[in-house]
């Protein structure tokens, strides 16, 4: 449970050595940049900087993922555990150097994607106006022919099937005094039906009236072709553009080795924009630059050494007050440590708080292991999250502290499963039954403590009693910061009247016929305890009412606050109860999962059988999992959020995100 300790570093360095002395800080990891009050930084010109390398990353990232599309690398979902790969500073210096030719690199294969893109809506187009242009395949005239000396032409098509006895009894019955005409269908479809008429010139309007308004169109293609020469140029032209297309493609696919250059300069890039945010907060002079932030206390000697032997820099230490603000580093054990995102996820510790993780942890691999409660999924767990621990040992760091935090929920679950006898449900009895002969009431696998299904309300009970103790340890540390910071009046009105309270409530509760009805019998106490327990039920009450609020000097006021905190007993009382998810989330683990056992085992023994039951099982166990993993993770999360930090936990710290060389996706630097 610690917050690491930091100190404030200030420097000032030559500035022709400014971009040397930010990657050496970039190679340490440990620099956390503030902005100085007034910095007379070059804005302008650190824009363009940053507006280039953000352009010259997007040309990297948008060549990657044209070479992903055209030349995939493989590896699947497992490739993006493995980590980048290593290089030393003295390599990555190398490599930068060759930072034109891996642009070069990107700008050719997003060229060649152009010309891809080009052809290919070249090839699109062409096959439209093909798709056009095939019913008038057997047509000798040219689509923009309209008319001859005497005669007008109408090339359309009307919507629908049509017969020429049908058009030609339209013509008859609308246009009895039609003189001369010829009509001509072509090779149509359900949608339309192509026809060519030549009438003359003095009927024409007439007759192309009529047949508009039966839905006639012209072909959406005019041209001086006959249709058969300009549909053949079309696929000539759509042949060319699909060639084009895979003559590109090819050449694209022949750059695939060198997709490492293009790693490294979106790599590359990162790291400068990193570099240049940093300055962004600096303040540079004629011949000098300044930088001002946080490193962990620990590492701030040797980078002032280091730093002041290889670059012209002067460098300052200064000890930070508990009023200043500053950022929040997390340092927990390796049983703790994987909890930290839960943390931050709610907010780092703000300022005189204290971290929380070591403790949360404990309740939390508790409580997740209650909720899914299952030896069969806790095993699973624990062999899937192990097996990918070792295997991808460079993983980044919060994608290795999520699936260490499973592995050790994963062990809290195969205990709670030997302890209220849960493999796969009741898996074990039922194979043992259906297919070895056992009977059916004897029991196979017996829980070590006692089987939920059986006794739900002394879960129930169980439960409460694991929620009073979450919520009491939430309460001591609200007491040991305010003992911290020497508020003894606000200890005793906030934190040891809620003690004497609710424990002399809780040993009130036990003996009565209430308790009883839910646990099944009354736990006795002497008479003596009793008597203590009401004395300290008042005692907790009038502290809460008379010192909860003894800053007030107005004595109204401050029994009226404290009636207000004394009201506040309700909102224990629904965090209590807020604990009976426990139950649920336990049993209905345990309920479905029996359930897919039964519907498994419902086809007997024999081969078929014995296949029913292992595609049921898979499948059924594979839901049932998934769904209530993901229950318990979100319910455990929520025990932590709102009812232990409701307690005692604010945060609101600013996070610790220093100058580092670890900001990559492909190549990582060694040594940081």
């Amino acid at each position: 449970m610690a917050v690491v300790p930091m100190q404030k570093l200030l420097l000032i360095g030559a500035r022709d050595e400014e971009s040397r002395v930010l990657k050496a800080l970039q190679r340490f990891g440990s620099f956390h940049t503030t902005s100085l009050p007034e910095a007379p930084l070059e804005a302008v010109a650190l824009k363009e900087s940053a507006a280039r390398t953000d352009r010259e990353l997007h040309q990297a990232e948008a060549a990657l993922a044209v070479l992903e599309e055209l030349a995939p690398a493989g590896g699947g979902m497992l490739a993006a555990l493995k980590g980048g790969s290593e290089l030393s500073f003295s390599e990555w210096q190398t490599r930068s150097k060759e930072r034109g030719e891996a642009l070069k690199l990107a700008e050719t294969i997003l060229d060649k994607n152009k010309v891809i893109s080009e052809a290919s809506a070249r090839a699109a187009r062409a096959k439209v106006l093909m798709d056009g242009l095939s019913p008038w395949r057997r047509l000798g005239l040219p689509l923009n022919m309209t008319e001859t000396a005497s005669c007008r032409v109408l090339i359309g098509a009307l919507p629908g099937v049509w017969s020429r006895e049908s058009v030609e009894t339209l013509l008859k019955e609308e246009l009895p005094e039609l003189s001369a005409w010829e009509l001509t269908l072509l090779d149509g479809d359900t949608a339309q039906t192509p026809l060519v008429l030549v009438c003359l010139k003095e009927e024409a309007d007439a007759v192309e009236e009529l047949l508009r308004k039966k839905g006639f169109a012209r072909p959406i293609l005019s041209s001086d072709q006959t249709p058969l020469d300009a549909y053949r140029d079309q696929q000539f032209e759509r042949s060319s553009a699909i060639a084009e297309a895979e003559e590109a493609k090819a050449a694209i696919r022949a750059l695939a080795p060198q997709r490492g250059m293009l790693e490294f300069l979106a790599d590359d890039c990162r790291l400068e924009l990193s570099r240049l945010h940093a300055l962004s907060g600096a303040g540079e002079g004629k011949n000098s630059f300044f930088l001002c932030g946080f490193v962990p206390k620990s590492q701030a000697a040797r980078i002032k050494e280091e730093l002041e032997r290889d670059y012209t820099v002067s460098v300052e230490l200064l000890e930070t007050s508990a009023e200043e603000e500053q950022p929040v580093l997390l340092s927990n054990k390796a049983f703790s440590a994987p909890t930290e995102s839960v943390v931050e996820s709610y907010g780092l510790p703000g300022r005189g708080e204290v971290d929380p993780t070591s403790i949360m942890s404990i309740f939390y691999y508790f409580l997740f292991g209650l909720m899914l409660s299952d030896a069969g999924y806790g095993l699973l767990m624990i062999i899937g999250c192990g097996i990918l621990l070792k295997k991808f040992p460079k993983m980044k760091r919060t994608t290795r502290q999520m699936f260490t935090m499973f592995f050790w929920c994963g062990v809290s679950t195969f205990i709670w499963g030997i302890l209220f006898g849960g493999f796969f449900g009741d898996a074990i009895d039922v194979i043992a039954h259906n297919f070895f002969g056992v009977p059916a009431d004897k029991a196979v696998f017996r829980p070590l403590w006692f089987a939920p299904l059986e006794k739900p309300m002394k879960l129930l009970v169980y439960s409460f009693a694991f929620g009073i103790v979450h919520l009491f340890v939430g309460l001591g540390i609200k007491g040991y910061q305010l003992l911290k910071q020497k508020k003894v009046m606000d200890f005793i009105g906030g934190v040891l009247a809620w003690y004497l309270l609710l424990t002399g409530l809780i040993l009130m509760l036990l003996p009565s016929d209430l308790f009883g009805s839910i646990s099944g019998s009354p736990i006795p106490l002497p008479a003596w305890v009793q008597t203590m327990a009401k004395y300290m039920a008042l005692a907790g009450a009038a502290g809460l009412l008379f010192f909860s609020a003894w800053d007030r000097k107005n004595i109204g006021l401050r029994l009226a606050l404290g009636a207000y905190e004394l009201y506040g007993i309700t909102g224990w009382l629904s965090d209590v109860l807020s604990y009976s998810r426990l139950l649920a989330l336990g049993l209905a683990t345990g309920v479905i999962a029996s359930v897919i056992n039964s519907m498994a085992s419902m086809f007997g023994g024999g081969i078929g059988g014995v296949i029913a039951f292992i595609i049921i099982f898979l499948v059924g166990h594979t839901l049932n999992m998934a769904i209530n993993l993901l229950g318990a993770y979100v319910h455990t999360n929520r025990l932590q959020y709102v009812e232990f930090f409701g307690k005692f936990y604010d945060g609101g710290g600013e996070e610790y995100h220093p100058l580092a060389a670890d900001n990559t996706q492909y190549y990582h630097m060694e040594g940081n």
